[in-house]
C-alpha cells in the first residue's frame, strides 16, 4: 500500500462542474476540458470522497482530490503529468478506505498483489494499415482457437516461455496455409501474474502485461487483417478476480467462511454456485452501472483494437438476473442482449458467438436457440454436435444409438433457422483432446483391427471427427495442435503446442488432411449451405452416414462416414458423370453417373468433390 497522506472528506472540496462535456464513467481522456490537458475519471456511485494519487503526487490524497457531478462519476483534469503509475484513493464509509488502480486502465504495473494503472508519455496513435479491411461472413469463415501463452510458447533450459503477441506475428503464414481466416483468441485482458488462461479477468480495458504492450497487440491484429484473417476474442464478463476496483471500494460481499454479507455493492452480486463455480466475484449485469460499463468495453475493444467480434464465456452466466432468475426471455436492455446491441451500433458486421447451456435455477425456456432468436448474438457453440461426435467416437456405452443424423445435420431440428447459428468442434479449450482421450481413456474397451496400435487408432478417429465437422453444416472450428492431431493433455497450466509432431510422417499426413478439408469447405458453397440430405442407414447395426451437401448452382458435395471398426462397402448416387475427388484421401476418379461402390476402412471417410463434370 503507498505511504500517503489520509484524505478528510470533511474538508471542502473544489467547487465541481455541473457535468462533464461528455458522457465518460472512467479512464483518462485527453484534451475532453480544455487543450493540453488530461481528465481522469472514476465512476464511484455512493462514495463521499476520491483523489487522485500517483508517482506524480508521491501519492498524496489530499492534493488532487476529484470533483463529482452527484450521480457517482468523479473527475480531474490536470496538464500531462508525464508517465506514471496511478489510482484513486476511495472513502468507502466513515471506517475504511481504498486505494485502487483504473478499472479503466489501458495499460498496467503489476507489482505484487496491487495493480496500478499506468499512464504513458503521449506518443503518436498506432498506424493501422486495414482501412479497407472487411471481416469475412460468419458463413465464410474456418475459426481456429487459440491460447497466447501455449500457442506460441516453449520450453527453453527446462523454463517456460510464454508466447506473446510479437513471437504470434512467426506463426501468421503458418493459419494462411493453413487455409484459417478467422482467430478465436483466448481471453487476453489482464489477469493477475504472468500465466493463466485468461479466464480470470481483472482489468477489461487493457492487455495481460505477460503478452505484450498495446501497440504490440495492435500490429498482431493489423497483421492478421492484411493476411485475411478476422480476429475474434473470448471474453469473460461473468466473473472478476476480487483485485477488480469496482469490487475493492465497496464493503465485501462475503465473510472470512464464505458466508453472504450485506449487498451494497452496485457492480456485483451473490450467485449460487451454479452460476459461477469458478470462483471470482460475479457481476451484476442486471444494474445499470455494470451494463454500462461493459458496453463500454465491448465498444473500446472494437473502436481502439479494431477486432472483429467476441466469443462471450458463459453466456448463461452473464445474463443471469439475482432478482428475477425465471424470466423465460432476455431483457433487451442488460445482460448479454444490451452488449450485442452495443458491439452492433459500433461495428455492425462484427461477429457475435455465445457459449450457452441451460442453467439450473433458470426458466427452462431460456436456451440457445433463444439467445441468437431475441438478441444480436450470430452463433452458439454447439455442444450437442461435440458431446455427440465423442460418445460415438469414444464408443461410450449404447454409442450406435446416438441420434447422429441430428447431430451432423439437424440444426433445424434444434431451432435454429440457418447452419450459421451454430458453431460446430470436436474439440475446445474446455475438452480434453481427442487423441490425448482415445489413447489414454478409451483404448482399453475399442477392439482395434489386427495390427492397428493405439496411436493410428486415436489419430485415424480423430480424423473421422474431422471429417464429420468439415462436411456437417454450421460454422467449423478447430482447436490450436488439432491439425496436426496433438495429444497433449487438458489443462491450464502452461502446455505449448507440440510442434515436434509436425515432423513425424503420420502427423504430418494428418494436417495435410486437415488443410485438404479446409480447402475444400472454403472452395465449394455446398459445404457452406445449410442443405443436407441423408441416404437411409443403420446405424445401430451399421454404424455408418451418408449425405449430400449441395448448393443453388446444382454442385453436390458427396459424403460417407464409417465409424465402425470393420471395412464397410458404401454405395453412393454419383449425379453426374465427371472427374470427381476424394479430400479425404486426395484420390481422383473418372465416374459415370449412377451408383457407385466404395470401400470405406475402419473409422474412415469419405468426401467427393466434383473437378469436371461432362
Amino acid at each position: 500500500m503507498p505511504t500517503a497522506h489520509n484524505g478528510d472528506p470533511d474538508e471542502p472540496q473544489p467547487r465541481p462542474m455541473s457535468t462533464l462535456p461528455a458522457d465518460v464513467r472512467g479512464g483518462v481522456h485527453f484534451d475532453l476540458v480544455a487543450p493540453n490537458t488530461i481528465t481522469f475519471v472514476l465512476h464511484a456511485p455512493f462514495k463521499p470522497y476520491v483523489s487522485l494519487v500517483g508517482d506524480f503526487n508521491e501519492w498524496d490524497a489530499r492534493r488532487h482530490r476529484m470533483v463529482t457531478d452527484g450521480d457517482g462519476t468523479w473527475w480531474i483534469t490536470l496538464p500531462h503529468p508525464g508517465a506514471t503509475r496511478y489510482g484513486f484513493y476511495v472513502v468507502i464509509d466513515e471506517q475504511s478506505h481504498a486505494w485502487v488502480g483504473d478499472p479503466y486502465a489501458t495499460e498496467l504495473r503489476w507489482e505484487g498483489d496491487r495493480p496500478w494503472a499506468y499512464l504513458p508519455e503521449r506518443t503518436p496513435d498506432f498506424v493501422w494499415s486495414d482501412k479497407g479491411w472487411k471481416c469475412p461472413a460468419l458463413r465464410d469463415v474456418v475459426i481456429y482457437e487459440l491460447c497466447v501463452r501455449d500457442f506460441a510458447g516453449l520450453w527453453r533450459n527446462n523454463q517456460p516461455v510464454y508466447g506473446d503477441f510479437n513471437s504470434l506475428l512467426n506463426y501468421l503464414d503458418y493459419l494462411v496455409d493453413l487455409g484459417i481466416n478467422a482467430v478465436e483468441v483466448m481471453p487476453i485482458q489482464a489477469f493477475p501474474g504472468d500465466s493463466s488462461w485468461g479466464y480470470n479477468p481483472v482489468f477489461y480495458f487493457a492487455p495481460a502485461h505477460s503478452y505484450g504492450s498495446p501497440d504490440e497487440l495492435k500490429a498482431f491484429i493489423n497483421a492478421c487483417h492484411r493476411r485475411g484473417i478476422s480476429v475474434i476474442l473470448d471474453v469473460a464478463f461473468n466473473h472478476a478476480w476480487g483485485e477488480h476496483p469496482y469490487y475493492n471500494f465497496y464493503p465485501p460481499l462475503f465473510g472470512s467462511q464464505g458466508e453472504w454479507l450485506a449487498d451494497l455493492n452496485p457492480f456485483f452480486h451473490q450467485t449460487p454456485q451454479s452460476v459461477n463455480m469458478w470462483g471470482g466475484v460475479d457481476w451484476d449485469h442486471f444494474d445499470p452501472v455494470t451494463t454500462r460499463y461493459f458496453q463500454d468495453v465491448v465498444r473500446f475493444w472494437l473502436q481502439e483494437y479494431h477486432v472483429d467480434g467476441f466469443r462471450f464465456d458463459w453466456v448463461c452466466g452473464v445474463d443471469y438476473d439475482s432478482r428475477n432468475p425465471m424470466q423465460p426471455g432476455f431483457n433487451p436492455f442488460h445482460g448479454i442482449s444490451a452488449l450485442c446491441w452495443a458491439a452492433r451500433q459500433v461495428k455492425p458486421d462484427c461477429l457475435l458467438i455465445g457459449e450457452f447451456w441451460h442453467l439450473e435455477g433458470t426458466h427452462p425456456d431460456k436456451s440457445s436457440v433463444k439467445l441468437v432468436h431475441e438478441t444480436a448474438m450470430d452463433a452458439c457453440w454447439n455442444g450437442h454436435f461435440r458431446h455427440t461426435l465423442e460418445e460415438v467416437l469414444n464408443q461410450r456405452w449404447e454409442w450406435e444409438k446416438q441420434d447422429i443424423w441430428r447431430a451432423l445435420g439437424g440444426f433445424r431440428d434444434d431451432g435454429f433457422q440457418v447452419a450459421t447459428q451454430v458453431i460446430n468442434y470436436t474439440c475446445s479449450h474446455d475438452e480434453v483432446r481427442p487423441e490425448h482421450e482415445l489413447k489414454y481413456y478409451s483404448a482399453g474397451h475399442i477392439n482395434r483391427p489386427a495390427g492397428m496400435s493405439v496411436a493410428e487408432m486415436a489419430l485415424i478417429k480423430a480424423q473421422l471427427g474431422l471429417v464429420a465437422l468439415f462436411a456437417s453444416p454450421g460454422v467449423p472450428m478447430i482447436y490450436s495442435g488439432q491439425e496436426f492431431g496433438d495429444d497433449s493433455p487438458r489443462t491450464i497450466d502452461f502446455c505449448p503446442i507440440n510442434w515436434e509432431k509436425l515432423k513425424r510422417i503420420a502427423h504430418h499426413q494428418h494436417h495435410a488432411l486437415v488443410s485438404r478439408l479446409i480447402e475444400a469447405r472454403r472452395s465449394y458453397a455446398a459445404l457452406r449451405s445449410d442443405h443436407i440430405h441423408f441416404e437411409s442407414d443403420d446405424f445401430i447395426g451399421e454404424q455408418t452416414v451418408r449425405f449430400q451437401r449441395w448448393d443453388g448452382q446444382a454442385t453436390v458435395v458427396l459424403c460417407a462416414l464409417n465409424f465402425s471398426q470393420s471395412p464397410r462397402t458404401l454405395v453412393l448416387d454419383i449425379p453426374k458423370g465427371g472427374v470427381w475427388r476424394d479430400v479425404v484421401t486426395d484420390r481422383v476418379y473418372q465416374l459415370d453417373a449412377g451408383s457407385r461402390q466404395f470401400e470405406l476402412q475402419p473409422w474412415c471417410g469419405l468426401m467427393l468433390t466434383p473437378i469436371s463434370k461432362r
